[in-house]
């Protein structure tokens, strides 16, 4: 299996606090730390989508990222999906070292060594098919030219090769792994290491749902209310299991039901510790 990874030479990180912020979709993570950047100027890396930072050098590719995850939803292809969130995973290590030199405090929309956890074997368990067939032309073929170039040049940067089918196979069979290898696999594949604290936000499936079709974007392949409930039982699983294989990661639950983004926002504020951390 390879073990591709993407390395940008710099500056290393020397953030004091590396937090995660996870949860199912529908949860409020981006707007969370939208806001605390905003108000607290700490630096934030979206992990799946990059370009929600305004100042992100790797914008125009993230959005190419994400066009290319919804035509695989609209395919209905995990491989391709699954292939997708990997390019997008791959762009956290220089985006990471890069804002930790602005800020004692980082904050990270999603993680690629906590969230693949929770997903991979999830995607693993959905049913497909094997053979791509033609869907690997068609999902080049329905991406605007431009962003489907980008997306192209990235996936030769990091495999050495433009079919993202195999990415899709390989990314499935680490997720079927045991926690502790999968967690080294990804840590070696990405170049990144474990946040010192990762606080999940907890909210209903029925809340969540409500507010991922109010989204003025479409709906993901895994936007559904039977795989969003498994999403988070595995996410108290996920978590649990970080309590005891790794003690040195503060794990801190958080509950969203029936309360404000501002209510929400101020207790991961007080989470990251008190102001000038």
């Amino acid at each position: 299996m390879s073990d591709m990874r993407v390395v940008v030479e710099g500056r290393g990180t020397v953030s004091d606090i590396r937090v995660a912020v996870v949860g199912i979709d529908g949860t409020g993570k981006t707007t969370v730390v939208r806001r605390i950047r905003e108000r607290d100027g700490f630096a934030v890396v979206h992990a799946i989508r990059n370009h929600e930072d305004p100042h992100s050098p790797f914008a125009e590719l993230s959005r190419a990222l994400a066009d290319a995850s919804a035509v695989a939803d609209a395919l209905g292809r995990v491989q391709l999906k699954v292939a997708v969130l990997c390019l997008q995973l791959w762009l956290y290590g220089p985006a990471e070292r890069r804002a930790a030199a602005r800020s004692r405090v980082l904050l990270a929309d999603r993680h690629p060594l906590v969230d693949p956890l929770v997903y991979l074997p999830m995607f693993g368990q959905l049913e497909r098919d094997d053979e791509p067939g033609g869907d690997v032309e068609a999902w080049w073929r329905k991406q605007d030219p431009r962003a489907a170039s980008a997306v192209r040049d990235w996936l030769r940067a990091c495999r050495g090769d433009t079919d993202p089918w195999p990415l899709g196979e390989e990314l499935l069979r680490v997720g079927a792994e045991p926690p502790h290898t999968m967690l080294d696999t990804l840590s070696r594949r990405f170049g990144v290491t474990m946040p010192d604290r990762v606080l999940m936000l907890d909210l209903p499936v029925a809340e969540a749902l409500r507010r991922t079709h109010a989204r003025d974007r479409d709906s993901e392949l895994h936007e559904t209310s039977a795989f969003l409930s498994a999403t988070r039982k595995r996410y108290g699983s996920v978590l649990d299991w970080l309590r005891e294989a790794r003690p040195e990661v503060a794990v801190r639950r958080i509950d969203c039901s029936g309360r404000s983004v501002e209510e929400v926002t101020d207790s991961v504020r007080r989470a990251l510790g008190p102001p000038g951390t």
